[in-house]
């Protein structure tokens, strides 16, 4: 639970981004799954999904907090690598779960994901820092093959801060691929023996690398991180729902704080207010682009659907999206910061 969630908390911690942009994160690097797509071999797709799932370990070290997303807050990019697109809506308050799928187009083989632990230090006292640390599973669903890495504990004095390593594996446990690295900074792999054991000389590939974070940035972002709060990757005008028009959010990259801490308790105070309304009319929202999907199968390492209900794409948006105006020439003028509405706000309007 997102015990945040329940209280405010001063805007000195907070950085300027919703948690749906900070999933967006992920996709700073689809090169990896296209890489994977075109890869003939079956290990080294699955090598390469998992690289492009540590990726996002890359922006673990941020301990600033994001904004909660609003029910029915959205967050879309478009034009990401080989016509990657992304959308991201805020279905539920609780739990704050995300799960993670990846189908190749190619081959048709889906992935499933289970990831480390996570543990903030000093968070009351001292400088904050989180350290990530035990199982790194992948899994592909069809044949059985999996990445099973393991992700250490940070010791005395730093000692294996951010260190990782593990295998490449078919379905009867023999190794593959040896991976190691840092979570924070790279992945590499090699060729190893069927038991796991190094082969002498074997060359090293480097499959990820982490962008670089200019060390004069206050939120210790990469370039791709501070292009989600832009237009960059949009063609079109983005939803009234779309995190980018949150003025609580943009006050914040503005760094005028008590604008920023009165637009969000507007906000706040505005989702409260909504909830009454639909409790009053007796009324359940409904999510926009996504529907619960009860029927939908759970992966091994996945929480059961009574405790986290599953949720599918629905296949309305490009429709949607496709029915609504281009916008002037100018829009990009209107969409940082600004007519910020989410979809439970709207339904209420009609």
């Amino acid at each position: 639970m997102d015990v945040t969630s329940l209280m405010s908390v001063p805007l000195f911690i907070m950085e300027p981004f919703s948690m749906l942009q900070k999933m967006a994160e992920i996709m700073e690097y689809t090169q990896l799954l296209d890489d994977a797509d075109k890869s003939d071999d079956q290990f080294e797709r699955l090598a390469l999904v998992a690289a492009f799932l540590v990726s996002p370990f890359g922006a673990a070290e941020r301990t600033w907090k994001p904004f909660n997303p609003l029910l029915g807050e959205t967050f879309e990019l478009e034009g990401l690598g080989s016509n990657v697109c992304f959308m991201a809506e805020q279905v539920c308050e609780q739990p704050p779960v995300s799960r993670t799928r990846i189908s190749l187009r190619r081959s048709g083989e889906v992935f499933s994901h289970v990831p480390p632990q996570a543990k903030v230090h000093n968070l009351v006292l001292g400088r904050t820092w989180v350290d990530s640390y035990g199982a790194f599973l992948v899994t592909n669903t069809a044949t059985g093959d999996k990445v099973q890495l393991e992700f250490k504990q940070c010791g005395w004095f730093g000692a294996g801060q951010y260190e990782f390593d593990g295998h490449v594996m078919d379905a009867e446990g023999n190794a593959k691929f040896a991976m190691s690295g840092k979570w924070n900074s790279c992945v590499d792999m090699c060729a190893c023996s069927p038991d796991g054991s190094p082969i002498a000389d074997a060359p090293v590939r480097r499959l990820w690398t982490c962008a670089e974070k200019p060390a004069e940035d206050h939120y210790g972002c990469t370039h791709f991180a501070w292009h989600l709060n832009s237009t960059k990757y949009l063609s079109r005008p983005p939803l009234a729902s779309d995190s980018r028009r949150r003025a609580d959010r943009q006050a914040l990259q503005e760094r005028k704080m008590t604008e920023a801490a009165a637009e969000k308790q507007a906000i706040d105070t505005q989702q409260q207010q909504q909830h009454k309304e639909f409790e009053q009319r007796g009324e359940q929202w409904q999510a926009c682009w996504f529907e619960p999907a009860p029927d939908m199968q759970v992966l091994p390492g996945e929480e059961p659907a009574e405790v986290v209900p599953l949720w599918r794409w629905n296949g309305k948006y490009s429709s949607a999206r496709d029915g609504m105006p281009a916008g002037s020439d100018d829009w990009r003028d209107g969409v940082m910061g600004k007519g910020f509405a989410t979809s439970q706000q709207l339904a209420l309007k009609q």
